[in-house]
């Protein structure tokens, strides 16, 4: 019994200890796609259609997973053939992930030098996203 008491201790420990640190949040106001589009040419860094090619767990050098793009079409920053992304480990530090193989429109932040992707703007999967697609192409085409 007393391994059980101290099992439910450190579980309960580690939720107060995890909900009190500075956890992600995402800003919850619904927006509209057009809305969303603008956003992500505002703000993100990089903004494009890519294939996972390769994915990267952590190192002593940096401590997040990493992800390999294949760009496809590219909608905001340096126009290159592939793009490596990094996010933190946890959902709780605004991680995320993807699978390899899959093609997602991404938007990534930070530098063009070590983008990051975050879970509040998530990569998403290029067939839930159409319309959000055909906006980014009629924004390049306009002036």
């Amino acid at each position: 019994m007393m391994i059980g008491q101290l099992r439910i201790t450190a579980l309960l420990a580690a939720l107060f200890l995890s909900s009190t640190s500075g956890a992600c949040s995402c800003p919850s106001n619904l927006r509209s796609e057009q809305q969303i589009v603008d956003a992500m040419l505002q703000d993100g860094r990089l903004v494009f259609i890519g294939k996972v090619v390769a994915t990267g767990m952590p190192t002593i050098k940096l401590a997040q997973r990493t992800f390999r793009f294949e760009v496809q079409e590219n909608f905001k920053g340096k126009n290159s053939g592939s793009v490596l992304v990094s996010t933190p480990l946890t959902s709780a530090e605004c991680g995320t992930t993807v699978a390899l193989g899959k093609t997602y429109l991404v938007v990534a932040y930070g530098s063009e030098r070590a983008p990051i992707i975050q879970s509040c703007d998530r990569p998403e999967e290029v067939e839930f996203v159409a319309a959000r697609i055909a906006l980014l192409r009629e924004k390049r085409k306009s002036p």
